[in-house]
């Protein structure tokens, strides 16, 4: 998290209320995806995301996932564990 993020949003951001609704699938991460999580935060405050088990198994694997979806989206990350993820758009 590079910005001050309010608790209200990261509180928001663990929830279990929260829904995935976007996936990165077996073909990893694809223009097709960047273009769905930009066009869900336009119209949503936070949107959570699963890497799915088969595309990354390591860690690192996945927050180069996450650092790229966040450059060029403009988002930040605010929660982030395991294969999941919550973009907060700026």
């Amino acid at each position: 998290m590079s910005r001050n993020v309010p608790k209200r949003v990261i509180d928001s951001a663990k929830s279990n209320d929260l829904s995935v609704t976007l996936r990165v699938g077996k073909d990893g991460l694809t223009q097709a995806v960047v273009m769905e999580l930009k066009d869900q935060l336009k119209s949503r405050e936070l949107v959570k995301l699963k890497i799915n088990k088969g595309v990354i198994s390591d860690r690192r694997g996945r927050e180069s996932i996450i650092s790229e979806l966040e450059a060029s989206t403009g988002s930040v990350s605010v929660f982030a564990r395991g294969n999941i993820a919550v973009f907060w758009r700026v």
